[in-house]
Protein backbone atom coordinates (compact mmCIF):
# COMPACT_ATOMS: atom_id res chain seq x y z
CA UNK A 1 0.00 0.00 0.00
CA UNK A 2 2.89 2.36 0.78
CA UNK A 3 4.37 1.79 -2.70
CA UNK A 4 0.95 2.50 -4.26
CA UNK A 5 0.72 5.78 -2.37
CA UNK A 6 4.15 6.81 -3.59
CA UNK A 7 3.32 6.03 -7.22
CA UNK A 8 0.09 8.04 -6.90
CA UNK A 9 2.18 10.91 -5.53
CA UNK A 10 4.46 10.77 -8.59
CA UNK A 11 1.49 10.71 -10.98
CA UNK A 12 -0.10 13.72 -9.24
CA UNK A 13 3.12 15.74 -9.22
CA UNK A 14 3.80 14.94 -12.88
CA UNK A 15 0.22 15.75 -13.85
CA UNK A 16 0.55 19.13 -12.16
CA UNK A 17 4.04 19.81 -13.51
CA UNK A 18 3.34 19.23 -17.20
CA UNK A 19 0.40 21.68 -17.43
CA UNK A 20 2.46 24.19 -15.45
CA UNK A 21 5.22 23.99 -18.06
CA UNK A 22 2.74 24.02 -20.92
CA UNK A 23 0.92 27.05 -19.53
CA UNK A 24 4.01 29.11 -20.23
CA UNK A 25 3.30 28.72 -23.94
CA UNK A 26 0.57 31.34 -23.42
CA UNK A 27 2.73 33.91 -21.62
CA UNK A 28 4.37 36.75 -23.50
CA UNK A 29 7.30 37.66 -21.26
CA UNK A 30 10.64 37.78 -23.07
CA UNK A 31 13.10 35.06 -22.16
CA UNK A 32 16.66 36.10 -21.28
CA UNK A 33 19.54 34.99 -23.54
CA UNK A 34 22.42 32.98 -22.15
CA UNK A 35 25.68 32.10 -23.78
CA UNK A 36 26.54 28.47 -24.50
CA UNK A 37 28.77 26.52 -22.13
CA UNK A 38 28.45 23.09 -23.80
CA UNK A 39 27.11 21.40 -26.92
CA UNK A 40 23.47 21.30 -25.83
CA UNK A 41 23.45 24.93 -24.73
CA UNK A 42 25.07 26.05 -27.98
CA UNK A 43 22.52 24.31 -30.19
CA UNK A 44 19.65 25.43 -27.94
CA UNK A 45 20.69 29.07 -28.28
CA UNK A 46 20.94 28.68 -32.06
CA UNK A 47 17.45 27.16 -32.07
CA UNK A 48 16.06 30.06 -30.04
CA UNK A 49 17.51 32.62 -32.44
CA UNK A 50 16.16 30.85 -35.52
CA UNK A 51 12.79 29.98 -33.91
CA UNK A 52 11.98 32.68 -31.33
CA UNK A 53 9.54 31.77 -28.56
CA UNK A 54 5.87 32.03 -29.40
CA UNK A 55 3.86 35.06 -28.25
CA UNK A 56 0.19 35.80 -27.67
CA UNK A 57 -0.17 37.99 -30.74
CA UNK A 58 -3.11 37.09 -32.94
CA UNK A 59 -0.94 36.21 -35.91
CA UNK A 60 1.06 33.77 -33.81
CA UNK A 61 -2.06 31.96 -32.63
CA UNK A 62 -2.37 30.48 -36.09
CA UNK A 63 1.09 28.88 -35.82
CA UNK A 64 1.01 25.30 -34.60
CA UNK A 65 3.06 24.13 -31.62
CA UNK A 66 5.04 21.72 -33.79
CA UNK A 67 5.83 24.55 -36.19
CA UNK A 68 7.69 26.32 -33.38
CA UNK A 69 9.80 23.30 -32.43
CA UNK A 70 13.42 23.32 -33.61
CA UNK A 71 14.16 19.89 -35.04
CA UNK A 72 17.61 18.31 -35.38
CA UNK A 73 18.84 15.15 -37.06
CA UNK A 74 21.41 12.92 -35.38
CA UNK A 75 23.42 10.34 -37.37
CA UNK A 76 26.42 8.35 -36.27
CA UNK A 77 28.24 5.14 -35.39
CA UNK A 78 28.03 3.25 -32.09
CA UNK A 79 29.80 0.62 -30.02
CA UNK A 80 28.01 -1.21 -27.19
CA UNK A 81 30.54 -2.79 -24.82
CA UNK A 82 29.76 -5.53 -22.31
CA UNK A 83 32.94 -6.72 -20.58
CA UNK A 84 35.24 -7.72 -23.48
CA UNK A 85 32.45 -7.88 -26.05
CA UNK A 86 32.00 -5.00 -28.54
CA UNK A 87 28.86 -4.69 -30.66
CA UNK A 88 29.15 -2.03 -33.38
CA UNK A 89 26.22 -0.34 -35.05
CA UNK A 90 24.76 2.71 -36.73
CA UNK A 91 22.44 5.19 -35.07
CA UNK A 92 19.79 7.63 -36.31
CA UNK A 93 17.80 10.02 -34.18
CA UNK A 94 15.63 13.10 -34.18
CA UNK A 95 15.76 15.79 -31.51
CA UNK A 96 13.19 18.51 -30.83
CA UNK A 97 13.72 21.61 -28.71
CA UNK A 98 11.00 24.10 -27.75
CA UNK A 99 11.31 27.11 -25.48
CA UNK A 100 8.40 29.29 -24.41
CA UNK A 101 8.52 33.06 -24.14
CA UNK A 102 8.46 32.67 -20.36
CA UNK A 103 11.52 30.43 -20.19
CA UNK A 104 10.10 26.91 -19.96
CA UNK A 105 12.23 24.55 -22.05
CA UNK A 106 11.29 21.16 -23.51
CA UNK A 107 13.60 18.60 -25.13
CA UNK A 108 12.72 15.34 -26.86
CA UNK A 109 15.14 12.79 -28.33
CA UNK A 110 14.09 9.64 -30.20
CA UNK A 111 16.88 7.39 -31.48
CA UNK A 112 17.27 3.89 -32.90
CA UNK A 113 20.41 1.77 -33.23
CA UNK A 114 20.92 -1.06 -35.70
CA UNK A 115 23.73 -3.23 -34.34
CA UNK A 116 25.85 -6.01 -35.78
CA UNK A 117 25.69 -8.60 -33.03
CA UNK A 118 28.66 -10.96 -33.46
CA UNK A 119 29.09 -12.27 -29.90
CA UNK A 120 25.40 -13.10 -29.31
CA UNK A 121 25.37 -12.29 -25.60
CA UNK A 122 21.60 -12.62 -25.92
CA UNK A 123 20.96 -15.69 -28.12
CA UNK A 124 17.64 -14.29 -29.36
CA UNK A 125 18.60 -10.62 -29.73
CA UNK A 126 16.80 -8.65 -32.45
CA UNK A 127 19.54 -6.28 -33.73
CA UNK A 128 17.55 -3.05 -33.34
CA UNK A 129 17.22 -1.18 -30.06
CA UNK A 130 15.85 2.19 -28.97
CA UNK A 131 16.80 5.01 -26.63
CA UNK A 132 14.77 8.13 -25.91
CA UNK A 133 14.25 10.91 -23.39
CA UNK A 134 11.95 13.83 -22.64
CA UNK A 135 13.09 16.71 -20.46
CA UNK A 136 11.28 19.81 -19.25
CA UNK A 137 12.55 22.56 -16.99
CA UNK A 138 11.71 26.08 -15.89
CA UNK A 139 13.54 28.59 -13.76
CA UNK A 140 11.56 29.68 -10.70
CA UNK A 141 14.16 31.51 -8.61
CA UNK A 142 17.24 33.54 -9.54
CA UNK A 143 19.72 33.80 -6.68
CA UNK A 144 22.37 35.71 -8.63
CA UNK A 145 23.24 36.35 -12.30
CA UNK A 146 24.99 32.95 -12.32
CA UNK A 147 22.93 30.88 -9.86
CA UNK A 148 19.32 29.80 -10.29
CA UNK A 149 16.83 27.15 -9.16
CA UNK A 150 14.69 25.24 -11.67
CA UNK A 151 11.85 22.74 -11.56
CA UNK A 152 12.45 19.75 -13.82
CA UNK A 153 10.75 16.67 -15.24
CA UNK A 154 12.83 13.84 -16.76
CA UNK A 155 11.52 10.80 -18.60
CA UNK A 156 14.01 8.23 -19.95
CA UNK A 157 13.42 4.99 -21.82
CA UNK A 158 15.69 2.30 -23.27
CA UNK A 159 14.59 -0.95 -24.91
CA UNK A 160 16.05 -4.19 -26.30
CA UNK A 161 19.79 -3.62 -25.79
CA UNK A 162 22.35 -6.28 -26.62
CA UNK A 163 23.16 -6.46 -22.90
CA UNK A 164 19.75 -8.08 -22.25
CA UNK A 165 17.96 -4.96 -21.00
CA UNK A 166 14.42 -5.53 -22.23
CA UNK A 167 13.23 -2.17 -20.89
CA UNK A 168 14.58 0.56 -18.65
CA UNK A 169 12.38 3.53 -17.80
CA UNK A 170 12.11 6.29 -15.24
CA UNK A 171 9.81 9.27 -14.68
CA UNK A 172 11.28 11.75 -12.22
CA UNK A 173 10.15 15.26 -11.21
CA UNK A 174 12.94 17.18 -9.51
CA UNK A 175 14.66 20.39 -8.46
CA UNK A 176 17.87 21.65 -10.07
CA UNK A 177 20.33 24.20 -8.75
CA UNK A 178 22.53 25.59 -11.53
CA UNK A 179 25.65 27.75 -11.70
CA UNK A 180 26.20 29.04 -15.22
CA UNK A 181 28.51 31.49 -16.97
CA UNK A 182 29.30 31.94 -20.65
CA UNK A 183 31.94 29.19 -20.69
CA UNK A 184 31.12 27.07 -17.66
CA UNK A 185 28.11 25.27 -16.21
CA UNK A 186 27.65 23.17 -13.09
CA UNK A 187 24.40 21.78 -11.72
CA UNK A 188 23.01 19.39 -9.13
CA UNK A 189 19.57 17.85 -9.51
CA UNK A 190 17.51 15.92 -6.97
CA UNK A 191 14.12 14.25 -7.23
CA UNK A 192 11.96 11.16 -6.88
CA UNK A 193 9.53 9.16 -8.96
CA UNK A 194 8.88 5.89 -10.75
CA UNK A 195 11.71 3.52 -11.70
CA UNK A 196 11.38 0.39 -13.86
CA UNK A 197 13.90 -2.19 -15.09
CA UNK A 198 13.17 -5.40 -16.98
CA UNK A 199 15.68 -8.04 -18.08
CA UNK A 200 15.15 -10.03 -21.26
CA UNK A 201 14.09 -13.58 -20.46
CA UNK A 202 16.43 -15.47 -22.85
CA UNK A 203 19.82 -15.21 -21.17
CA UNK A 204 18.64 -15.46 -17.52
CA UNK A 205 16.83 -18.74 -18.20
CA UNK A 206 20.02 -20.21 -19.66
CA UNK A 207 22.40 -18.74 -17.11
CA UNK A 208 20.63 -18.71 -13.75
CA UNK A 209 17.18 -20.33 -14.06
CA UNK A 210 15.32 -17.06 -13.40
CA UNK A 211 11.80 -17.02 -14.80
CA UNK A 212 9.91 -14.29 -16.66
CA UNK A 213 7.98 -13.21 -13.58
CA UNK A 214 11.24 -12.63 -11.71
CA UNK A 215 12.76 -10.35 -14.33
CA UNK A 216 11.09 -6.98 -13.81
CA UNK A 217 11.28 -4.52 -10.96
CA UNK A 218 9.08 -1.45 -10.59
CA UNK A 219 9.34 0.80 -7.56
CA UNK A 220 9.45 4.28 -6.12
CA UNK A 221 13.00 5.66 -6.17
CA UNK A 222 15.06 8.78 -5.54
CA UNK A 223 17.80 10.17 -7.73
CA UNK A 224 20.66 12.63 -7.55
CA UNK A 225 22.44 13.92 -10.65
CA UNK A 226 25.46 16.16 -11.25
CA UNK A 227 26.75 17.68 -14.46
CA UNK A 228 29.58 20.00 -15.41
CA UNK A 229 30.29 21.47 -18.83
CA UNK A 230 32.86 23.94 -20.04
CA UNK A 231 34.29 25.38 -23.24
CA UNK A 232 37.87 24.37 -23.98
CA UNK A 233 37.96 26.78 -26.94
CA UNK A 234 35.38 28.75 -28.89
CA UNK A 235 34.48 25.58 -30.81
CA UNK A 236 35.29 22.74 -28.44
CA UNK A 237 33.38 21.77 -25.29
CA UNK A 238 33.51 18.96 -22.74
CA UNK A 239 30.73 17.75 -20.44
CA UNK A 240 30.58 15.11 -17.69
CA UNK A 241 27.48 13.75 -15.98
CA UNK A 242 26.77 11.40 -13.06
CA UNK A 243 23.33 10.09 -12.07
CA UNK A 244 22.35 7.58 -9.39
CA UNK A 245 18.97 5.98 -8.61
CA UNK A 246 18.36 4.86 -5.02
CA UNK A 247 15.52 2.83 -3.51
CA UNK A 248 13.68 3.79 -0.33
CA UNK A 249 16.10 1.76 1.80
CA UNK A 250 19.07 3.76 0.50
CA UNK A 251 20.42 0.99 -1.76
CA UNK A 252 21.67 1.96 -5.22
CA UNK A 253 19.55 0.62 -8.09
CA UNK A 254 21.42 2.01 -11.09
CA UNK A 255 24.27 4.41 -11.85
CA UNK A 256 24.89 6.30 -15.11
CA UNK A 257 28.16 8.05 -15.92
CA UNK A 258 28.64 10.01 -19.14
CA UNK A 259 31.49 11.91 -20.78
CA UNK A 260 30.92 13.95 -23.96
CA UNK A 261 33.32 15.83 -26.22
CA UNK A 262 31.83 18.17 -28.85
CA UNK A 263 33.25 20.16 -31.75
CA UNK A 264 31.01 22.98 -32.97
CA UNK A 265 31.31 23.12 -36.74
CA UNK A 266 28.83 25.99 -36.93
CA UNK A 267 26.01 27.37 -34.76
CA UNK A 268 23.61 24.95 -36.46
CA UNK A 269 25.66 21.75 -36.30
CA UNK A 270 28.25 19.91 -34.25
CA UNK A 271 30.15 16.63 -34.06
CA UNK A 272 30.28 14.73 -30.76
CA UNK A 273 31.95 11.70 -29.22
CA UNK A 274 30.42 10.33 -26.04
CA UNK A 275 30.63 7.38 -23.67
CA UNK A 276 27.88 6.39 -21.23
CA UNK A 277 28.51 3.68 -18.65
CA UNK A 278 25.53 2.13 -16.84
CA UNK A 279 25.91 -0.08 -13.76
CA UNK A 280 22.93 -2.09 -12.49
CA UNK A 281 22.39 -3.51 -9.02
CA UNK A 282 21.13 -7.02 -9.83
CA UNK A 283 20.08 -7.59 -6.22
CA UNK A 284 16.78 -5.89 -7.06
CA UNK A 285 15.80 -9.08 -8.91
CA UNK A 286 16.84 -11.30 -6.02
CA UNK A 287 14.18 -9.51 -4.00
CA UNK A 288 11.60 -10.60 -6.58
CA UNK A 289 12.75 -14.17 -7.10
CA UNK A 290 14.06 -14.96 -3.64
CA UNK A 291 17.74 -15.49 -2.93
CA UNK A 292 18.82 -18.44 -5.07
CA UNK A 293 22.52 -17.67 -4.79
CA UNK A 294 22.80 -16.57 -8.45
CA UNK A 295 22.82 -13.25 -10.25
CA UNK A 296 20.21 -12.76 -12.92
CA UNK A 297 22.97 -11.96 -15.47
CA UNK A 298 26.68 -12.79 -15.71
CA UNK A 299 27.47 -9.06 -16.03
CA UNK A 300 26.07 -5.95 -14.36
CA UNK A 301 27.31 -3.06 -16.50
CA UNK A 302 27.53 -1.86 -20.08
CA UNK A 303 29.09 1.10 -21.89
CA UNK A 304 27.56 2.82 -24.91
CA UNK A 305 29.95 4.76 -27.18
CA UNK A 306 28.71 7.17 -29.84
CA UNK A 307 30.31 9.31 -32.56
CA UNK A 308 27.70 11.38 -34.34
CA UNK A 309 26.76 14.56 -36.19
CA UNK A 310 23.80 16.67 -35.10
CA UNK A 311 22.42 19.24 -37.54
CA UNK A 312 19.25 21.04 -38.61
CA UNK A 313 16.39 18.93 -39.84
Amino acid sequence: MEKLHKFIFVIVISTLAVPAFAADCLLDNQNEKTAPSNADEATDQCNAEKNPPATNQESDEETSFLGNVSWKKRLGATDFQVENSHTFGVMAGIKGVYETSHGAKFKLLLSAVVDFDLDHLDPDHIPVWFKSYFKAEKKFLTLSPEVSLLTTLDVNHKMNTVSSIEQSADLMPGIKIRFKTRKFELFAKFGAGGYYLEIDDDLPEIYSDFRRGDLSNSEFAYFHEYKTGFSLTEKVSLTARYKNFIDTSGRSLETREELKFAFHISPARYFAISAEKTTYNLDQFERTAGDNGLNVLPFNEDTFYQAYFEYDY
